[in-house]
């Protein structure tokens, strides 16, 4: 569920331009189709391949997975639209039935380049920390829809705490703009109260420019908006250096 309202939104939206947000990790090797042909070339991944240098359409893609929810530009997915065919990689991410699309196929067209636009192109395999894109409260715990002491709202799902009103200050002062897991059959509280929250503007924490700053790709496309970019001396950690 959406936990911040459409001003901050807005205000997000003008601050990230053609920036994206997305978490990432490695998936086990059963969620997908391990021994296909992963390269651009094999997949017919590009509409017109004769523009596409062939270490990009030679290249495996490595598989990256994340979550359904994520913030991502309309420049991106512009670009995908235009230049990717994306039938045959969406059949091969569906056939294991796991995660597929919803939560890989975004993540691994982003992390691997392809020359798309709103993509970045520096090579930083230091991942950063959801602290915007989707706060999720693990309990790693228990079956599936029952009873947990360790809840806030004394119930569980899918190892995730079910968000009641007992989480409705956290909505107030998180910088996460999706929260997961709700059930309105449980609780429909939430949906209730986070509206008049809305509306009485006491959703107070709104994501700056400085906590974007965290993200290497906020920073890459930041210096490319401006032209100052350049990707021998470009730092993908913003404090230490890291790559």
């Amino acid at each position: 569920m959406v936990l911040k309202p459409v001003d901050h939104l807005s205000e997000l939206s003008e601050l990230l331009n053609y920036t994206s947000i997305m978490f990432f990790e490695e998936p086990h090797e059963e969620w997908y189709a391990k021994d296909a042909d992963w390269t651009p070339a094999g997949l017919k991944l590009f509409k017109n391949e004769s523009t596409v240098p062939q270490e990009i359409l030679q290249k495996p893609l490595r598989i990256w997975k994340g979550y359904d929810q994520i913030i991502v530009s309309r420049t991106f997915i512009e670009s995908i639209f235009e230049k990717l065919n994306l039938e045959v990689i969406m059949n091969l991410f569906d056939q294991r039935k796991f995660y597929g699309v919803d939560e890989m196929l975004l993540q691994t067209l982003y992390r691997n380049y392809l020359g798309l636009e709103g993509q970045p192109t520096s090579s930083c395999n230091n991942l950063v920390p959801d602290t915007i894109e989707r706060w999720t409260d693990w309990i790693y715990r228990g079956t599936d829809g029952e009873f947990h002491p360790n809840c806030k709202s004394k119930f569980e799902r899918h190892w995730i705490c079910i968000m009641g009103v007992e989480y409705l200050k956290d909505f107030t002062e998180t910088s996460y703009v999706i929260g997961n897991k709700f059930l309105e059959n449980y609780d429909v509280g939430p949906v209730v109260c986070l509206k008049e929250l809305f509306q009485l503007n006491k959703i107070k924490k709104r994501i700056t420019r400085m906590e974007l700053q965290n993200y290497p790709q906020f920073r890459e496309m930041e210096m490319k908006h401006f032209g100052t970019y350049d990707k021998n001396s470009f730092k993908c950690d913003n404090d230490r250096n890291l790559t």
